[in-house]
This record gives structure tokens, sequence and C-alpha cells, in this order.
């Protein structure tokens, strides 16, 4: 037995003992049902609040009717399934995850909003992706950062400079600023051809 099925039922028989067990009349029953209500209980949950009068007669009669058992929470026949919203809009969400990894759930409910004026919370989104297994983890998604080599297709398609403060140098008895330049073929990336590096000389005044 489902430890919190069970403790439902030991409640309920706790609260309704004196009904349930002992010998009263129609006229006292419905008093003693009325006071029931007027008192604060502590639920297994670990609530403390007030029973209704109808949820008291409820759970007498049932246990009159089905004994003990009657008083066992049901289990949900749809259990693990989507209750409030459509199964399809899960599977959407779920495609959407599949076709692009990389999807954060705002962007699911984004496409989702469009596309049926509906979205899924991000706990309960989570859940049915795990369970689908399309998670990033999942489907192969690192963290860690991609580096890809980019280039060009031809040779002097692209080249690309860069220019850097020299050291000084004396020229004719005079501190002179240079500056470096480099450039580089895109495509290539190496061979002496490809790369010139110049000295300009700035005189001082």
């Amino acid at each position: 037995m489902h430890r919190k099925r069970d403790d439902g039922a030991v409640f309920w028989c706790g609260v309704l003992s004196a009904l349930l067990f002992g010998q009263m009349e129609r006229a006292q029953e419905c008093e003693e049902l009325k006071r029931l209500s007027r008192e604060e209980v502590l639920y297994p949950s670990g609530v403390r609040k007030k029973p209704s009068l109808r949820t008291l007669q409820r759970k007498l009669a049932a246990y009159r009717e089905g004994g003990f058992d009657s008083l066992l929470r049901k289990n949900r026949g749809d259990r693990g399934k989507p209750r409030s919203r459509p199964a399809e809009l899960f599977t959407q969400a779920i495609e959407l995850k599949k076709d692009q990894p990389r999807r954060s759930p705002e962007m699911i409910n984004g496409i989702l909003q469009e596309r049926t004026g509906k979205t899924i919370p991000r706990s309960t989104l989570y859940r049915h992706l795990k369970q689908a297994g399309a998670t990033r983890r999942r489907l192969g998604v690192t963290n860690k950062p991609v580096r890809k080599r980019w280039t060009v297709e031809r040779p002097h398609d692209m080249w690309l400079g860069d220019f850097s403060h020299g050291p000084y140098v004396l020229v004719n008895g005079r501190s002179v600023s240079t500056h470096l330049s480099a450039f580089i073929d895109v495509h290539s990336r190496s061979g002496i051809p490809q790369i010139a590096i110049g000295l300009r000389l700035g005189l001082l005044a």
C-alpha cells in the first residue's frame, strides 16, 4: 500500500472515529459532524484547517459503503500524462527541441505561442523533454565553445592587416617613433610573399 494513500485513510478514520465505532442516533451524528467541521485538525500534509461539513459527510458515507479501502486516495488514470494541455502541444515542443537542441524554453514557448496561442510552464516543459530524451545533454549538445576555422574560397579573395606601435629608434641623432604593419592572405594563411612588414618613420619636429 502506498504510504500517502494509507496516511490519508488513517487520518479520516481518526477524525470520524466517534461516528465509525460508536453508536449514535441520526440526530446525534448530524450534531457530531457539525462539531467536527468547526474544529481545526492537522492534515497529513502538515496543514492545519477545518474540514468542511460536506467532506465529512462524504468520507463517512464512503467508509460505511466500502470500509477502510474506500478512504484510500485513488490513483489518477491519467497519471504521468498532460492534463490541462493537449498532448499535441507537448509533441510539438519535443519536436522543436530535437530539431534545434540549443532552443531555450523561452524560444520554444515563443514558437508555441505563435502556432497555438498556448505555452507550457518551464518546469512542466523540462519534465516532458526529459522523459522524451530531448534535453541538451541527451541530444549531444556540449557547453564547450565551438571553434571553427574561418576562411575564403580562393587566394587573394581577402587580406587582413594589423598595425601596432613599434620601438623608438635613433635617426640622425633624433628619437623617432615607428609603426609596424602586417598583412596576411586569409585563404593561404602562410607564405612569405603574402606577408609584408613595413617600417614607417616619422621625424619629430
